[in-house]
């Protein structure tokens, strides 16, 4: 028996039920919010870290011009909107060798995700500034970027800027004595592999090197010497080797001690920018000047603006460190609150005015540091500090400045 074709109405009846039940599929998926097997990189996270300048990823597409950058005297967001940066530092084991070394991890340290979230919805931040070290990083380098990937993911998924800030000294394990806390040639390549790293991601910016102890602003800006077996490069140097890579983020610039007539001894710390000369500046329009203040903090208000000297209304300024500090830990205890107010209401006060005055100059800033027993007083409760009526220089009580920059920020 011969067969009978299938007539040309049946193929057009079986194609618009294919179509129908294709589109029934699509919008109950739409309707019931049934996950696409869709795959969506996070922006200038690679996804396995490697020892070498990783891969950016595949997913969006880095712009310059989408990454926060420096107009005039202010920071200015992608759609060109003034942004101001105001957070906090936390330490962890990616900047002290001995806790790495311990198997402390990072994340535990901070307590992340959850102290990222706290400061970013209960406290109204949107900076982490994050030491790192460029000779732990040498020890495990694949697993020091896996765990700083998983960090700088979470504080930036809490809406956090991140500021890496390189420590090169004895605490976060160089090799070279105190004389040669200042960039060197190893921090060249360093810079290259971080900056590498990240250049996809534009909500992290790179603090070059805390607190150089530079004998001058020559060998600041163009390093060429040799300290104590250290060959000493210049800042020059190390923003060159970021932006050859491709990496155009905003960079921080930290003086040190250059400004100290030639006594790199002196208080890197708190080092100024009154005597740099201006003509001498670094070439790259994409960097933002830093100073630190601890001691100083209750300082005249012209005193405070004398130490940026030429910079000030002129350049993009932050104060990457700063605090009230009653309670440091270390040899530096004392001295962070030498001279200072015993008092709580004058404490309250010295804050709240030096508050007002960064504010006065359009200065970023990242207080020291959203950890017990400084800014928090536990990281279970998240209460902030307080200051006492009275208090001794040196407590190891959880006092401090937490209360007034909360109210501050929630204002």
């Amino acid at each position: 028996m011969r067969r009978r074709g299938t007539t040309p109405f049946l193929v057009a009846v079986i194609i618009a039920l294919v179509i129908v039940i294709a589109g029934l599929g699509l919008f109950l998926a739409e309707e019931l919010q049934v996950p696409l097997p869709v795959s969506i990189p996070l922006p200038g996270i690679s996804g396995n870290s490697t020892a070498t300048p990783a891969a950016t990823s595949t997913g969006t597409t880095f712009t310059p011009t989408g990454v926060p950058h420096v107009v005039g005297t202010q920071l200015v967001d992608a759609n060109g909107r003034p942004l101001q940066l105001r957070g906090a530092q936390i330490e962890s084991p990616f900047n002290y060798i001995q806790g790495w070394e311990a198997g402390k991890t990072p994340a535990k340290v901070m307590n992340a995700p959850t102290t990222f979230q706290v400061m970013a919805q209960q406290w109204h931040m949107n900076a982490l500034r994050l030491p790192i070290s460029n000779w732990i990083y040498a020890k495990d380098p694949t697993n020091y970027l896996n765990q700083l990937d998983e960090i700088v993911q979470e504080a930036n998924s809490a809406g956090l800027y991140v500021i890496l800030d390189l420590h090169d000294d004895m605490k976060a394990g160089s090799p070279y004595d105190l004389n040669a806390t200042l960039p060197k040639v190893e921090d060249l390549n360093f810079w290259k592999i971080i900056a590498a790293h990240y250049k996809s991601n534009p909500m992290v910016m790179f603090d070059l090197y805390n607190e150089p102890k530079e004998p001058n602003w020559n060998v600041w800006r163009n390093g060429g010497v040799v300290i104590d077996g250290a060959h000493v490069v210049g800042f020059q140097d190390m923003v060159n080797a970021i932006r050859s890579v491709g990496a155009q983020q905003v960079i921080v610039l930290e003086p040190g001690s250059a400004g100290h007539n030639g006594n790199a001894n002196n208080n890197p710390e708190e080092g100024g920018w009154a005597t740099f000369p201006i003509s001498d500046a670094i070439n790259d329009p994409n960097v933002m000047y830093s100073l630190h203040v601890y001691q100083d903090i209750s300082q005249p208000v012209q005193v405070q603006k004398q130490k940026w000297g030429p910079l000030l209304n002129h350049e993009a300024l932050y104060y990457g460190e700063w605090a009230f500090l009653p309670n440091g830990a270390g040899k530096s205890a004392v001295a962070h609150c030498q001279s200072l107010p015993t008092s709580g209401t004058q404490a309250d006060q010295v804050v709240t005015t030096f508050l007002n005055y960064m504010a006065s100059i359009h200065a970023n800033w990242t207080a020291w540091e959203f950890a017990p027993p400084y800014m928090v007083q536990s990281y279970s409760s998240y209460a902030p500090t307080v200051f006492p009526p009275t208090f001794s220089c040196g407590t190891s009580d959880a006092i401090g400045m937490g209360s007034i920059i909360k109210q501050y920020l929630a204002g």
